[in-house]
């Protein structure tokens, strides 16, 4: 089913203490990890962060997952990554407050276009079909995991990491509200419109669709992040709408959204990539696939055009 090779000893199933992602939470860590890079090995870090005990903890999980911020060489701390920074600097940073769409989408990507927090791997990149239950989902899961050599979750932890991956990106019925106030209010996930509960039939369904909000350079950065998984500089259609770790499947866009983007890459990346149809054959080229510089300059363009609209 994989086309990459999955260590399931990187998978992780837990972490989040069934907390979702709060939008105010990374930058809250980043400030302090600033000046204290030990935050999270400290008893009182929950009461730094003004968060419940087993918030702290979760707090550091998303930051982790998000690639935001970083284990220290000597494993005595936390710092920030070049994303972390370039998202959350109060002078320079993209969006510190992550209120763009930019934002959102960017963090939806690195969490589910990595195999770590792997729940959100399987679901976005994984799974055949558009619909599913939770129930489906996690035996679909452990079978995977146990075909692969590792040891699959309990039938307790991958129930929770299900519920938090589907409370990530739905927002909480009428009748939850109460208990889900805080979930309903932060997390920024709700935003994207990547999931529907199909409430009579206990089903949820991936929605595919065009993504006005979604910046053309992000759909350029992930097809970049897919070509260097790959391993090679030439994506074909078929991969880039359908394959792992693919813009298409980890943003959900239907095949007429991502080909029209498809043909403003060479323009939006200066001559990086280059999309072309030859033979029958249509593909994304990058010139140099391993040129850092490339990250950064499609991701300042993505941000920068969120401030032009603003």
């Amino acid at each position: 089913m994989a086309a990459f090779t999955l260590n399931p000893a990187l998978f992780t199933f837990s972490g989040h203490e069934t907390f979702v992602l709060r939008s105010n939470w990374l930058k809250k860590a980043y400030d302090l990890l600033q000046q204290q890079p030990n935050l999270f090995f400290l008893e009182d870090s929950f009461v730094r962060l003004g968060v419940g005990k087993n918030m702290a903890q979760s707090i550091r999980h998303w930051g982790r997952v998000c690639g935001v911020f970083e284990r220290l060489e000597d494993e005595t701390g936390h710092r920030a990554t070049w994303l972390g920074r370039a998202l959350f600097d109060d002078t320079q940073g993209w969006d510190p407050f992550l209120v763009t769409p930019a934002s959102r989408w960017l963090l939806h990507w690195q969490i589910a276009a990595q195999p770590a927090a792997f729940t959100w791997y399987y679901a976005f990149n994984l799974m055949r079909g558009g619909e599913f239950s939770a129930v489906s989902l996690a035996q679909q899961i452990v079978q995977l995991v146990a075909q692969l050599g590792g040891k699959p979750p309990s039938g307790t932890t991958i129930a929770r990491d299900i519920d938090c991956m589907l409370r990530c990106y739905l927002r909480p019925e009428a009748d939850q509200l109460r208990t889900a106030a805080e979930d309903a209010l932060h997390c920024p996930l709700h935003e994207l419109d990547l999931l529907q509960h199909e409430r009579v039939l206990g089903t949820y369904r991936l929605v595919s669709a065009a993504r006005p909000d979604l910046p053309d350079q992000l759909v350029a950065y992930a097809a970049l992040r897919q070509a260097r998984a790959l391993g090679r500089p030439a994506v074909a259609f078929n991969e880039l709408a359908y394959g792992e770790r693919s813009p298409g499947r980890v943003f959900r866009l239907d095949e007429d959204a991502l080909l029209t983007r498809l043909h403003r890459f060479e323009a939006l990346s200066h001559g990086q990539a280059l999309y072309s149809e030859s033979g029958g054959i249509r593909q994304v080229a990058w010139r140099a696939l391993d040129d850092p510089a490339i990250d950064r300059t499609l991701l300042d363009a993505a941000f920068a055009q969120e401030q032009r609209y603003v």
